[in-house]
């Protein structure tokens, strides 16, 4: 009778457990854009740079800035590249045992001209390396979208990569002496 009423128990609290759980979430119910988190080793010219947010409603019918639902839209290409300046805190911040390389998304929206505007963050890496992404990219020049042949605005994400070419210092070797 013991292990009857043991049985039962266990079976009404796997039953009421289970209902308790919330219900799987499917791909489609999921959000499918993370807002932007500053990194925590950001700095003074860092905090500049606006964040993005999560989600742009770009489109040409709405807001004259074509967006993925945009089909044919050729994206813009970069013309003129301007490399951004590795600042000595990210050469001095990972420590001597990561040698830093980083990668900074700025978002911005290129204009008919080729000229990126609206410029925000949407990934971070803090050092200064935001802000020194966001004045390099500013001076970045595209050849325009085009729709149908004709420019247009469209908003494209610029990845700007940091590498630090100076090796982590390693530790001095003192020889021994003779007899040690």
């Amino acid at each position: 009778m013991a292990k009857v009423l043991l049985f039962a128990w266990l079976l009404i609290l796997t039953l009421s457990c289970a209902s308790a759980q919330k219900p799987a979430t499917s791909p489609a119910n999921e959000p499918r854009s993370v807002r932007t988190v500053r990194s925590p080793h950001s700095m003074g010219p860092d905090l500049k740079v606006p964040l993005c947010p999560a989600h742009f409603d770009d489109s040409l019918s709405t807001n004259g800035i074509a967006g993925s639902q945009d089909h044919g839209v050729a994206p813009p290409e970069v013309k003129t590249r301007v490399p951004a300046l590795m600042t000595q805190q990210a050469i001095a911040g990972p420590g001597k045992t990561h040698v830093g390389n980083f990668i900074v998304i700025v978002n911005v929206v290129v204009d008919t001209q080729g000229i990126p505007q609206d410029l925000c963050l949407e990934k971070s890496s803090g050092y200064g390396l935001d802000a020194s992404a966001a004045t390099a990219v500013e001076q970045y020049h595209f050849e325009p979208a085009k729709d149908r042949g004709k420019p247009v605005k469209m908003r494209i994400p610029v990845e700007v990569r940091f590498a630090n070419e100076t090796p982590p210092e390693s530790p001095q070797t003192i020889p021994a002496k003779p007899g040690e």
